[in-house]
Formats: structure tokens, C-alpha cells, sequence
């Protein structure tokens, strides 16, 4: 199951989650949030909130796009993210919400699930944040590299039944086909 990162809703996500924070985060903290919220929304509706792939790195599950964009905002990407949420100070490992873009992509359910994330993990240090995240069962060591997380194997983890997972892939399909015919994509 492959879905589309959307970078605008994406960005609403994670700047909602640096207003609950008063503006700023350490990266880490930040992108393990937005990984347990589509985690949770996956969980509820076999859709993630960002679209973003998902992948085990050295310190547990995290949304690869969103990761990179911590690093470099390519231009392609200013509108939607880069005037939204910085790229990460290099010295304190920071993201800062440079402005406001609103809420109009998140439903009130998704910005419950947001509100959930960072209350659950708000207080966590780093080494608590890696035991529980590389304690999750869809996580798999990967050394100092990073292996594809499929969207099967969190549904696994998260204990759907395989025609659960066939259900939301058939799903998936018919909305990928919708979104074709209506112009969407």
C-alpha cells in the first residue's frame, strides 16, 4: 500500500503540532509525533494523516519526507512546507513554525489524534523515545541505515487481520482510481 505524501496536510500536522508546543520542538520528539499519529490514524481508517512513507531507521519507525525536509526544503515545496516549518537549526536540532497554515486539511478526528501524540510523548527524553519506538512490533533493526516500513506490516503490528489489510488495499486502489478520473492527482 503505497499512499501520496501530502506535503500541505503535512505541514498543517506538523505546524499544529509546534503551536501545541509554543512554536518549537526538538526534531526527534517531533517527527516521532507525527509517525504516531498516522500510526493511530492508520489504526482507526488504514489512512495516515500525511501520505508520508514510512521507514525503520537506527532509532525506530519515522516518516521519510518529512524527515528529509527537516534537513532541505527543496523549491518545489516552499508553498506548502518551507514557509510553514523550518529545516532543523544544525546546532540545537529544532524546527520552528515560521507561520500559521491553518487547519482546513485536518479533520477534527486528525487533530484529536495530533492533540493525542503530543500529550503522550510531549515529556519523553530521547532514550525513552528510542526504547519505545524501537520497541514497536513493525520495527525492524536496521543499523545505522533504513529499511521501507510497508503500510501492511504497521496494519500487522497493529493487529488487523489480513483481510483487514486486503480491505484497505482494495480501498486504497478504488480512491487511487477516483482521484485519477476526477483530476485529483
Amino acid at each position: 500500500m503505497n499512499f501520496v505524501f501530502n506535503p500541505k496536510k503535512s505541514a498543517q500536522a506538523g505546524a499544529y503540532l509546534l503551536g501545541l508546543n509554543g512554536g518549537d520542538m526538538d526534531k526527534y520528539i517531533w517527527i516521532k509525533m507525527l509517525y504516531w499519529a498516522d500510526r493511530e490514524s492508520l489504526n482507526r481508517w488504514s489512512q495516515p494523516i500525511t501520505g508520508d512513507r514510512t521507514v525503520s531507521a537506527p532509532f525506530g519507525p519515522i516518516l521519510e519526507n518529512i524527515y528529509d525536509l527537516t534537513k532541505e526544503c527543496p523549491v518545489s515545496l516552499q508553498e506548502t512546507w518551507g514557509a510553514f516549518i523550518s529545516e532543523a537549526d544544525p546546532d540545537a536540532n529544532r524546527v520552528t513554525r515560521l507561520a500559521d497554515p491553518g487547519v482546513d486539511e485536518l479533520s477534527r478526528a486528525e487533530i484529536s489524534i495530533l492533540e493525542s501524540a503530543y500529550t503522550k510523548f510531549k515529556d519523553f527524553g530521547f532514550s525513552q523515545l528510542k526504547k519505545f519506538f524501537s520497541e514497536l512490533p513493525e520495527h525492524e533493526e536496521v543499523g545505522t541505515s533504513s529499511k521501507i516500513l510497508h503500510t501492511e506490516r504497521i496494519l500487522w503490528a497493529l493487529g488487523k487481520t489480513n483481510e483487514q489489510i486486503k480491505k484497505a488495499e482494495k480501498e486504497l486502489r478504488m480512491l487511487e482510481v477516483e482521484n485519477m478520473l476526477l483530476g485529483r492527482q
